[in-house]
């Protein structure tokens, strides 16, 4: 049977006024590049170079594979972040599955601006580009006129054509957010509270996705909201809440997060020689039913992120699970193009 999922994806092509939509990463937070522009450099640091991938339902026979490089970079950032900046992204993602592996290549930049109001706040907004195209190749998949009433024979010829057509778009998104810490210039995080809060559009131009010379799909406007929070639980505990709520088309997915933050390490109250190192524990609930343990070991300018993902809806009886990675480093100390002063 595992044969028929193999080209269910060609019925969904080609079926009448289907409507598109994206790929997601669990671990959102840490590819909000892709989601909000206003996130391009409202980090902890000065430079920050990233990648992401998620192995799409582990055991069904075939790879789905969602794979993100990214890069941020900051103008005009001082070390007590209490200056307001401009920050430039970089991306590329890779979003590929089945035996046919149909999918994506995207390569996007992001342009930010980040207006500090006050020594805890500061608003952002961003703008987004990118360059998407997409391809498939049908000549590993079997069709229903190659059953020849007990098996599916290869042999007999499919007279599909085997490949999907190739084609490029251009697309575009903008965001905005509100970040609230009372880190200030400390980089010790004992006491923090954060709050981080933002709206964002992603496909507004609604490019047309063209398969064949017969039907074309649109790609839908996706909405979201997310927010990110943090609230100190003293003897170096904190409580993380995260939640992202996105609509495209018809379809609509939340994912809600908590997580349990303990300090392994404690850096210089002033200066930045030194990092906090933590280490995060929790989970993620999405709408669709999937619980999603995770784990993060912060070692201030290192971050490297690991959740399973475990469905329970009833997609679970043809897909149990998936697994995500996420590994960045920031500069924090100084920049990595120019080294700036303390003060």
């Amino acid at each position: 049977m595992h044969k028929l999922i193999r080209f269910i994806v060609i019925i969904v092509i080609f079926a009448h006024k289907v409507t598109a939509q994206d790929y997601h990463f669990t671990q959102y937070d840490r590819a909000m590049l892709l989601l909000n522009p206003s996130a391009a450099g409202n980090f902890d640091g000065f430079e920050r170079f990233s990648v992401q991938n998620r192995n799409q339902w582990v055991g069904t026979g075939t790879r789905f594979i969602t794979s993100l490089a990214a890069a941020e970079f900051t103008f005009g950032k001082n070390n007590f972040d209490n200056k307001s900046y401009a920050g430039l992204g970089l991306h590329f993602n890779r979003d590929a599955g089945g035996d046919s592996r149909f999918g994506s290549n995207v390569i996007g930049a992001t342009l930010s601006g980040h207006l500090v109001t006050s020594k805890r706040s500061k608003f952002s907004a961003g703008i987004q580009t990118a360059v998407s195209s997409r391809s498939g190749d049908l000549s590993n998949l079997l069709f229903y006129s190659q059953w020849n009433g007990s098996t599916f024979d290869p042999s007999i010829p499919s007279n599909e054509p085997n490949q999907l057509a190739r084609f490029s778009f251009i697309d575009a998104g903008a965001g905005l957010s509100y970040t609230f810490s009372t880190k200030g210039n400390r980089v010790a995080q004992l006491q923090q509270r954060y709050v981080n809060v933002g709206v964002f559009a992603q496909h507004i131009t609604r490019p047309k996705l063209r398969y064949n010379e017969l039907t074309y799909d649109r790609l839908q406007v996706k909405l979201g909201a997310h927010l990110e929070s943090e609230f100190n639980l003293g003897s170096g505990l904190a409580l993380e809440f995260k939640t992202i709520q996105m609509l495209q088309g018809k379809h609509y997915v939340g994912r809600y997060g908590v997580l349990f933050k303990t300090m392994l390490k404690q850096s210089a109250s002033i200066t930045r020689l030194k990092n906090d190192a933590f280490f995060n524990l929790g989970m993620y609930v999405s709408s669709t039913g999937t619980l999603s343990p995770i784990v993060v070991v912060d070692l201030g300018g290192f971050q490297l992120g690991m959740n399973y993902d475990l469905e329970l809806a009833k997609i679970s009886r043809a897909y149990r699970s998936s697994i995500e990675f996420s590994l960045s480093y920031s500069f924090t100390k100084s920049s990595l193009f120019k080294r700036k002063k303390i003060g």
